[in-house]
């Protein structure tokens, strides 16, 4: 159990370690021209600057480079080289200081002084040296882009043009390095090679697999200046690609037998025996080991981004199933709308109330009357006459009584007080009938206009969702490179177009990058539109955020409020809300309770509850107003108030005023002012009743004043209120509500009413 789980904890970091081991010793040994040895010391502080453990790699590399060449310069090189690193690399551990990439680099040139002197020293040569630390430095910062993407970043997310260039440089040295060893005949680099070339041709395309045998060939080349292997590995590609079939023997016969022909045939190799081609038998052989099952789970992880454009696709499918489903979600709700609405009654018109009380009066008073056939026979005209009077009396004022009754009859009537009795008793509970059966319509009213709406929301979701998005790879390539060479690590991206004005992007980047600033622009310049982040979500993948960027609107708002109460009123009855109702729309809402203190507060904070509910809920400006005036209209209490609401849209750069007993409005242009006036009722006095919606065109400047009547009333006339706020000089939103705040109370010498204003002020955004 203990060898089980030791080998659990340190398995994955003791072959990590040993493949670092045989990479520095074959580093060690490649070359170029057999000259200059510049590889092994690059991969070795590259592995420092991923964060891997200096005092397991120094003796792994000193024992590498030692075994490749124990001569006394190279002792001398290496010792001095892990020397100064592990000196200047353990003090900034001691001191807790992080280093810089600059001084890091700094610290790579300085370890080789050693090197350096050793070869003045021993061979009186400046030259050779100094080329080998530069392109030794330059193979450091190629290992290091590649070690990040394998040590920190991983191989699931696509590599950018960068990292390519830099691996395929790291394969090109330890080709060269592969090219030393030469075991009478049996050269290693042929096994790596077709061993290479088979998988890249199951893995990736003809291209990638040409390209991959064109390095390998190429580090040959930089190690002997002979271009002997290029060739053979380029045909061997292209044969493997040509012959590539579900039966992987059918590629590898296929390049053995050309690789015979070449050596035995052609005799591009010079010397062509058995042992020269066993090498490229043992890689055919190594490579047909593999089960089909590995090399599957090998093409798709690789292939992430073929499945990120199947999983497109599901995208724009799943989205024609929802506008369709969203599409009859809509018809449901409009027929339930349609149900409702035939569901109201309505009420008996004047004639039928009284024809249908007179009835009532008769069966209940003259029914067992003696001179009930005098009454409704002989003087019926007079009798009904009468009881249409009094039942019109008892309904317009309540109650009706003896001295309405005409003398006549009640000389002739002995039931006269019971008459006047059962009028007023049943004029009372048909009040009560009438009051229940209109609450009833208003309720089925209300329920009707609010599955219009629900119905109407549908629909406009369905058109959004109804066009395929458009996607665009290249531009999702090219955020991904950029924000890459910014050290800003991306792992995904998708762009797509909601519509003609509007793009979208979501990417995923590690949470350390999230908050650069640097990602909105490189975004924006790939996208060719001023991008905003509009969310920054946490990934389900631990580490990394998901966020969300938009084609920035060409507006945006800042705001400035200020309140007062009234004077002896702890609470002020007026209620403001400013939100975003999406993220191109803000609403300013702004409502006067009736009275002032908490009663009015109370009232005046319901309606703004719901304003802000119906709007976020996407709800129409008519259908909302309209269904919060029904829903206070219902309350047994009377419950007014003025409300007065501005939707402004950034991307559109509109103002929607919405009005309803609410005092004017004003529009501060740099030299003029508009008046949006408002002439309706507030809210919940009668429930038919429509609000006044207006539409005005904002520019850059413009401030938007919603006050209430404490406000309106502190001046002596709208002229006079709209000259001050004309001639106002401030250009900060908040100053100007607290300067009209602190005039009103100067002009009133104190608050004679509770005052609350917004004002907004609509800028561009650069």
């Amino acid at each position: 159990m203990k060898k089980i789980n030791f080998c659990k904890k340190y398995g994955f970091s003791i072959l990590k370690y040993f493949l670092f081991f045989v990479v520095f010793f074959v580093l060690s040994k490649a070359s170029i021209y057999n000259l200059i040895f510049p590889f092994a010391f690059g991969l070795f502080f590259a592995l420092i600057w991923c964060n891997q453990k200096i005092y397991i790699l120094a003796p792994l590399y000193i024992f590498a480079c030692l075994v490749s060449d124990f001569s006394l310069i190279n002792c001398i090189g290496v010792v001095t080289n892990v020397f100064i690193a592990m000196i200047l690399f353990g003090l900034h551990i001691k001191l807790k200081k992080p280093i810089k990439f600059g001084l890091f680099s700094f610290y790579t040139i300085i370890a080789q002084s050693g090197f350096l002197l050793a070869q003045i020293y021993f061979n009186n040569s400046i030259l050779i040296p100094i080329l080998t630390i530069i392109i030794g430095f330059c193979f450091m910062l190629a290992c290091k882009e590649i070690l990040q993407v394998f040590l920190q970043r991983g191989l699931i997310y696509k590599l950018n043009i960068v990292e390519i260039v830099c691996g395929l440089v790291v394969l090109c040295a330890f080709s060269d390095g592969l090219c030393s060893f030469n075991i009478f005949g049996f050269v290693v680099v042929k096994l790596f090679a077709v061993f290479a070339i088979f998988m890249s041709v199951y893995v990736f395309n003809i291209s990638t697999s040409i390209l991959l045998a064109s390095v390998i060939g190429l580090g040959g080349l930089v190690a002997s200046g002979s271009t002997i292997f290029i060739a053979p590995f380029v045909i061997w590609a292209l044969i493997a690609s040509s012959f590539k079939t579900a039966n992987r023997f059918v590629p590898v016969i296929s390049v053995l037998l050309v690789e015979f022909c070449l050596g035995y045939y052609i005799n591009i190799y010079n010397d062509y025996n058995l042992i020269a081609f066993a090498p490229i038998a043992l890689g055919s052989l190594i490579f047909l080991t593999i089960p089909n099952t590995v090399i599957q789970k090998i093409v798709d992880y690789c292939h992430i981004i073929d499945n990120n454009m199947a999983m497109k696709s599901v995208v724009n499918r799943s989205r024609e199933n929802l506008c369709k489903r969203l599409y009859d979600l809509s018809d449901v709700f409009g027929e339930m709308d349609y149900v409702f609405r035939s569901m109201i009654k309505g009420g008996m018109t004047k004639e039928q109330v009284k024809n249908f009380l007179i009835g009532e009066v008769k069966d209940k008073v003259c029914a067992d009357c003696a001179e009930k056939n005098m009454c409704h026979r002989m003087c019926i005209d007079e009798t009904c006459g009468v009881f249409e009077a009094l039942i019109v009396s008892a309904l317009e004022r309540g109650k009706t009584s003896l001295l309405d009754v005409p003398p006549y009859l009640t000389t002739r009537c002995s039931r006269v007080s019971n008459l006047v009795g059962a009028i007023n008793q049943l004029c009372a509970q048909y009040r009560q009938y009438a009051g229940v059966m209109n609450n009833l319509d208003a309720s089925r009213v209300l329920i009707a206009e609010q599955l219009s709406g629900v119905s109407k929301i549908m629909k406009n979701l369905a058109g959004e969702v109804n066009k395929n998005i458009s996607f665009d790879n290249n531009k999702e390539n090219v955020i991904i490179n950029e924000l890459s060479y910014n050290n800003i690590i991306c792992s995904d991206a998708v762009i797509y177009e909601q519509n003609a004005d509007v793009v979208s992007a979501t990417i995923v980047v590690r949470k350390e990058d999230s908050s650069k600033n640097k990602i909105t622009e490189i975004v924006s310049k790939v996208c060719k539109n001023k991008m905003i982040i509009t969310s920054d979500n946490t990934s389900t993948k631990a580490g990394w955020n998901v966020l969300t960027l938009k084609t920035a609107p060409k507006y945006d708002v800042i705001f400035g409020t200020a309140s007062c109460a009234k004077d002896g009123s702890k609470i002020s009855g007026d209620c403001y809300s400013i939100i975003r109702i999406d993220n191109d729309k803000f609403l300013l809402a702004l409502c006067d309770g009736m009275g002032s203190g908490e009663k009015a507060e109370k009232t005046s904070s319901l309606a703004i509850g719901l304003v802000e509910n119906f709007y976020k809920a996407g709800f129409d400006n008519d259908i909302v107003l309209s269904s919060i005036n029904k829903l206070l209209s219902l309350n047994r209490e009377e419950i007014f108030s003025a409300l007065d609401v501005c939707v402004v849209d950034t991307r559109q750069g509109t103002a929607d005023f919405i009005k309803m007993g609410a005092p004017n409005s004003y529009i501060k242009h740099i030299n003029t002012i508009d008046t949006i006036s408002g002439g309706t009722l507030p809210l919940g006095i009668v429930q038919d009743m429509q609000p006044i919606i207006i539409k005005k065109v904002l520019n850059v400047g413009d401030m938007v004043f919603l006050f209430t009547d404490g406000i309106t009333e502190s001046f002596a006339s709208d002229a006079e209120l709209e000259d001050y706020i004309n001639n106002m000089k401030g250009l900060n939103p908040q100053i100007l509500a607290e300067e009209l705040i602190n005039i009103s109370i100067k002009i009133n010498k104190g608050a004679k009413d509770d005052m609350t204003i917004i004002v907004a002020k609509i800028f561009a955004i650069a």
